[in-house]
């Protein structure tokens, strides 16, 4: 059988199922269900295929579905047919029409989410110190009208 995964590379094909801790120095390719956390250079997730847990890559291509948390530190590209929800990271970052990303959305190097609006909060009005409750009554003094004392 001839070998067609070059050195490096992992391959989950369509109908396998993996769970666990992977790292793989090259490239990771993605047609069945893997969760668990993946570390590569590259990872590639076709139409079939669905990732669930930790993705750490330099290249992030999703054409099925990735779920839970994602950082691409150089690129992340989401196919017409991707779905990314959960906590993204990336550097740069490519949606295709028809693909989708929920969550999350950080843009390396930016403290701010990108989802966020630039809304400034309403503004606070100096604090006081508080007012007496209007229900409040004060000590008062021994009442010498009082018969029984």
């Amino acid at each position: 059988m001839a070998d067609t995964n070059p050195p490096g590379s992992l391959l989950v094909g369509d109908g396998v199922y993996m769970k666990g801790t992977m790292n793989v120095p090259g490239i990771a390719s993605v047609d069945g269900k893997l969760e668990g956390q993946l570390t590569a250079d590259v990872i590639v997730i076709q139409a079939n295929g669905s990732v669930d847990g930790k993705t750490t890559a330099n290249h992030i291509k999703v054409a099925g579905t990735l779920t839970d948390t994602a950082v691409a530190s150089k690129t992340l590209v989401v196919e017409s047919s991707g779905m990314v929800s959960g906590a993204v990271t990336y550097a740069e970052m490519e949606i295709k029409k028809g693909g989708s990303i929920q969550g999350g959305i950080y843009k390396i190097g930016s403290d701010i989410p990108v989802k966020a609006s630039p809304v400034a909060p309403p503004p606070v009005a100096p604090s006081s110190p508080p007012a007496p409750s209007p229900t409040a009554e004060p000590e008062a003094a021994a009442d010498d009208t009082n018969p029984e004392t």
